[in-house]
Formats: C-alpha cells, structure tokens, sequence
C-alpha cells in the first residue's frame, strides 16, 4: 500500500507493531457507520523544504523619530535570531510598552487641548 490510500484492515501501526481495534478510542469515531476498519494509514509525512521568497521578507522599518516606539520596534526586530518560545513575551512587553506610549502621548494632547 502506498501513502495515502485507504487500508481496509489496518494491522500496523507507526512503530510496526499491530493495532487491535480495541486500541482505537471510541472518540476517534464521528459517525455509527464509522468503524475501526474505515482508518487512512499514512506511511510517511514529507515536510517540503521551504526557502522563503525574498519578496516574502519585509522591509526593515525606519525609525520613527519616538525614542520609546522605536525601542520596541527593536524589540521585535531581534525576534528573528530568538527561540519561538520567546516570542509571546517580547509581543506582550511590544505592546506594553507601544500601549503606555500612546497613552503618554494622548494624556499631552488632552493636557494642551
């Protein structure tokens, strides 16, 4: 059988040791003609290489003259060379830090208006 293609009486699974159909969770199944012998087995997933366009980059942003707004915009420039896992901090304290500028800057125009 080839990957992709519906196996009628699935024996194996991922490991090469058989599956019993009592191994199956009863969640598995969506619908009462469902069953155990109604499973698509996939022999391998390929993940494609991807090299990303050089369209697909953006441009680097240009400073915006605001010493606070471009200190978190450095922030997230340099999310590039970080862990994943990293990343929701740094978005949390961005927008921190970009929340307290636009209120810093509203609180001025309200004081002078």
């Amino acid at each position: 059988m080839t990957s992709g293609e519906w196996d009628s009486a699935p024996d194996q699974d991922i490991s090469g040791e058989g599956i019993s159909s009592d191994e199956v969770s009863s969640d598995a199944v969506l619908s009462d003609d469902a069953s155990t012998e109604d499973i698509l087995v996939v022999d391998e997933v390929v993940a494609p290489e991807v090299t990303p366009s050089p369209d697909a980059v953006l441009p680097v942003w240009e400073p915006t003259g605001n010493a606070d707004v471009d200190g978190a915009l450095d922030s997230l420039h340099a999310l590039a060379d970080t862990n994943v896992t990293q990343h929701v901090g740094v978005f949390e304290e961005v927008e921190s830090a970009l929340r307290a500028t636009l209120n810093g800057l509203v609180a001025e125009d309200e004081a002078s208006g």
